[in-house]
């Protein structure tokens, strides 16, 4: 069984799918160390040429098709396993995606057309473009929306022509000063957040407006009620907290439910987090970060790593959301003594 997993950051996909004893081909932007070990690494590219490349690949390993963040709707014409790209147009399209939401009644932060507001990009990600407009024209390609104040978090699910599999809530990490990121930057995620029957009924009915297959996430701000910010038709940046909390293979999950089979949903059994490290000045990485199993996303050896860009993920484990907090924070003491910043 092989696979082409597309994305601008496919490691953990890619680690699941091989844990799951599939042969992974890995096209992606950061072709990291530890993303070397699951996948054979392919660079990402010219988008252009992009959807041609990924079906030549395919085509030549005999291998399916898992598009990742950024590629959601690539126009491949190879068996994708996952959501269709051109159902995913319809999501990633931040506008079309709240007019279906607002046709159907779900709540979601109004449009508006004028400052104050929140503006972000129409498409795109990891809250990238994101940020208050105080006053002044609207940006082209952005939309705005009301500011709502509250905590941000996640539904991930598992959907089928037969289900919609609530599989865990989380806490989404953002904008955190102690990975270097400010804002409404993405940051990674706590796993189980508060397991709300409103966030997971409002998630659920999110994923049945469209014809999504497999893992699918759907992102709120939780106020006085939850509010839906994004629905992502991929596997999300949560993997990795989900998999540690739960012990469950989210890659296999993926599998059976594209094939309309059915499984038991994990329960957690832990908190867990992904927490992604921002570079607080250039670096030049002159240790090899493998082999620790708290890091992740690791940067080859000999790469330098512009301020302000991804550095690495801190993976940890605990019983407490305080603890498995405390231990990120020193595994970013561990990470900052092995390259000097």
């Amino acid at each position: 069984m092989r696979v082409v997993v597309v994305g601008h950051n496919v490691r953990n996909i890619a680690e699941s799918a091989r844990k799951a004893g599939w042969e992974v081909i890995a096209v992606t932007k950061y072709l990291d160390a530890d993303l070397k070990l699951y996948a054979r690494a392919v660079g990402l590219g010219d988008y252009k040429d992009l959807a041609k490349r990924v079906d030549s690949i395919a085509e030549s390993s005999n291998a399916v098709v898992v598009l990742g963040s950024g590629c959601e709707d690539l126009p491949v014409k190879s068996t994708v396993l996952g959501t269709d790209p051109k159902v995913a147009r319809r999501i990633v399209d931040k506008l079309k995606f709240y007019r279906t939401l607002e046709k159907a009644g779900i709540p979601f932060p109004e449009l508006r057309k004028d400052p104050p507001c929140v503006i972000k990009p129409r498409r795109g990600g990891g809250g990238l473009g994101v940020e208050i407009l105080r006053e002044g024209k609207l940006p082209k390609g952005y939309l705005a929306q009301r500011f709502v104040r509250g905590i941000p978090c996640s539904v991930s699910l598992m959907a089928s022509e037969r289900y919609v599999k609530p599989i865990a809530v989380n806490e989404m990490l953002v904008g955190w000063r102690e990975m270097n990121a400010g804002g409404f930057i993405y940051c990674g995620n706590l796993t189980p957040f508060e397991a709300r029957k409103d966030l997971i009924d409002i998630a659920s009915d999110v994923v049945e407006l469209f014809d999504v297959v497999g893992s699918v996430g759907v992102d709120f701000v939780l106020a006085e009620r939850p509010y839906v910010l994004e629905m992502n038709p991929r596997f999300q940046g949560s993997l990795d907290s989900v998999e540690w909390s739960t012990d469950a293979n989210l890659f296999d999950l993926h599998v059976k439910a594209c094939f309309g089979l059915d499984f038991d949903v994990p329960k957690p059994k832990r908190f867990a987090c992904r927490a992604v490290m921002f570079s607080p000045k250039e670096i030049k990485v002159k240790v090899d970060l493998t082999g620790n199993p708290f890091f992740a996303d690791v940067p080859e050896r000999g790469t330098t790593v512009g301020r302000g860009e991804p550095l690495i993920s801190l993976l940890s484990s605990a019983g407490s959301r305080g603890e498995v907090l405390g231990k990120i924070i020193k595994a970013k003491e561990l990470l900052s003594s092995l390259l000097g910043f």
